[in-house]
């Protein structure tokens, strides 16, 4: 390994930076996935970090935990560096980076998940986490400082009812009926959100993230500007779609149930019964809203950030 390592005091725990063709084989061995569907991710982060310790034992069996290190100096004899867990910082529009990765199970996780977390807050300014117990403990990121700012939430129950007409001068439309660039447009509405990045091109197009371009809606103001998206798709026979995004400008007015209830519409007319709905960093006003329509929390992970 290389580069300037970060000691702790009292604790066998290293961390030092890394580089993304590093991060790669990691992340793929935290989230068990073929290195090539997490490359993506890897080279969208400016900065890495790998934790590790020395141990003492003649197994250089690569194993969860263990990642070859072919630029390293040779090891003492009788040792080995272990990787523990490793974080990239991933840019988000509005609130500084999140941490992709995470560490391995193992006695030092909470340890570990700590030292990476004050590592990358001291190099880069703020960060967050979701805080997925196996990758990120929740608790040790609160001892490291990070306070809950949101969660990610998966929402399910039947197919609401509950009709809304969009606000004064606003008109709602498929998305198959719009630009690329009104949808992308559209797309960075919700870029202010914690745990959203930034929209690129090609999540403008048809099929992008698996959404049906006839089921999803834009919402478009009297001047022809996109100010709200909800997109949409039917699988296995259940609706999925991510909560919409509005415009700041917008937020206060009942756009976004408007959204909801024009894709819901799609679904009832399509036969779907049941859907499951997406979100990152909606407002306890806006969950709220989604569990009075019947839809309950399936799953919920918080996201920590320092301060």
């Amino acid at each position: 390994m290389s580069g300037e390592v970060l000691d702790f005091p009292g604790s066998p725990v290293q961390v030092e930076p890394m580089a993304s063709e590093q991060l790669e084989l990691i992340l793929a061995a935290l989230y068990g996935v073929p290195r090539e569907a997490v490359a993506w991710m890897a080279q969208a982060c400016t900065q890495a970090w790998v934790a590790f310790e020395e141990q003492v034992t003649p197994d250089d069996t690569l194993s969860a935990g263990l990642v070859p290190q072919p630029d390293s100096e040779p090891a003492e004899a009788g040792k080995r560096e272990v990787v523990l867990g490793a974080v990239g910082t991933r840019p988000s529009p509005a609130h500084g980076s999140e941490l992709v990765g995470g560490v391995f199970a193992g006695p030092r996780r909470a340890e570990v998940a700590a030292a990476l977390a004050r590592a990358a807050w001291q190099e880069v300014g703020r960060v967050y986490a979701f805080a997925e117990g196996h990758l990120f403990p929740p608790e040790a990121l609160v001892q490291a400082g990070f306070r809950e700012v949101g969660a990610y939430r998966r929402l399910e129950g039947r197919v609401p009812y509950r009709h809304v007409d969009p606000p004064d001068g606003v008109t709602l439309r498929p998305l198959a009926e719009i630009s690329e660039a009104a949808r992308l447009e559209a797309l960075h509405t919700v870029e202010d959100r914690v745990g959203h990045h930034a929209a690129l091109p090609e999540a403008a197009q048809d099929g992008a993230g698996g959404f049906d371009s006839h089921l999803s809606h834009v919402a478009l103001d009297d001047q022809g500007r996109a100010i709200g998206i909800c997109r949409a798709a039917i699988e296995e026979g259940l609706g999925r779609l991510d909560s919409p995004g509005v415009a700041v400008a917008w937020r206060h007015t009942n756009l976004r149930a408007a959204l909801l209830n024009s894709v819901n519409a799609r679904l009832r007319a399509a036969g779907i019964t049941r859907l499951s709905v997406d979100s990152w960093g909606d407002t306890a006003e806006e969950l709220a809203h989604d569990l009075r329509l019947g839809l309950h929390v399936a799953d919920e992970t918080p996201i920590l950030a320092s301060p």
